[in-house]
């Protein structure tokens, strides 16, 4: 049996279940939103909870990313039954085909892109950030390293890459380090590295006492932690911001020329249709 709803004003008899509003009159129909969009909501989360869980990012990271998932579905549920006014075609003749499926595909394309930015943007700027507030106003001193012993440790997974880091000595005392800001590139194993870095070589360092691990000592030569942290985190936002800009600024202007291959004159004749049928229907 076919679905059937009466418009309350003008007693169109409607057969789309998903109509919010009578295309004659305009009347607001009430409709609950579907479970379709929280399932949406779900997968969304799924996928970027699980990309944050394995390449290990903090979970407070995850805890923003649902709540604005879980904000932007609940605005997008209250607003649809809200929308008014008659409702267009499902389907619409389209003309330029091929211009049709290119800008589709460059809308998806920029879509994605519009989206690994905002992932991806936001996750550098939390890091800097984080190491910017981590080394802020702590007390810290020039001093030596020197290594006693430099270890290559091969990726454990196949998400993160190889380390290298070394333990030796600073005024007397055992300290770690990591010597890849000190290396500037990968050394490709552990012969290569004792190569570069071996017992005995004496590293500049910052030190700060007041800190645990290797966060304690940092390369002189790569700046003040705080200071190249502060400017990564500005240059990430700044960046971020106007990719975020550019890429939306396209997809308006992409989804503006899809609408050149739909033909609205002949989309508009259903609803035509629909009106002299219900004219017809009160006499």
């Amino acid at each position: 049996m076919a679905f059937l709803k009466k418009c309350p004003k003008c007693g169109l008899d409607l057969t789309d279940p998903s109509a919010t509003a009578c295309p004659v009159c305009g009347t607001t129909l009430v409709a609950l939103p579907g479970s379709k969009i929280w399932i949406g909501a779900l997968i969304q989360f799924a996928v970027v909870g699980g990309f944050l869980l394995i390449f290990g990012f903090p979970k407070f990271m995850i805890v923003i990313f649902g709540a604005v998932i879980v904000i932007g579905t609940a605005l997008s549920a209250w607003l649809k039954p809200r929308q008014a006014g008659p409702r267009p075609a499902p389907q619409k003749p389209t003309r330029h085909l091929i211009l049709y499926r290119v800008v589709s595909l460059a809308i998806a394309v920029c879509s994605l892109v519009f989206f690994a930015t905002l992932l991806f943007g936001f996750v550098m700027f939390m890091n800097a950030w984080t190491q910017w507030h981590q080394y802020e106003g702590q007390p810290f001193h020039q001093s030596t390293f020197e290594v006693v012993r430099a270890y290559y440790q091969k990726s454990t997974s196949s998400h993160s890459g190889p380390s290298v880091y070394a333990s030796g000595t600073v005024e007397g005392q055992r300290e770690w380090m990591s010597l890849l800001p000190y290396l500037h590139a990968m050394p490709h194993d552990q012969d290569e590295l004792d190569m570069r870095v071996g017992p005995g070589t004496s590293i500049p360092i910052y030190l700060f006492p007041k800190l645990t691990g290797r966060a304690r000592v940092q390369v002189l030569e790569a700046g003040l932690p705080a200071q190249v942290s502060r400017q990564q985190a500005m240059d990430t936002l700044n960046y971020g911001l106007g990719g975020l800009a550019l890429t939306g600024a396209i997809i308006f202007l992409l989804l503006r020329l899809r609408r050149v291959c739909f033909d609205d004159s002949l989309s508009s004749q259903p609803l035509a249709s629909q009106a002299v049928a219900a004219g017809s229907g009160n006499r």
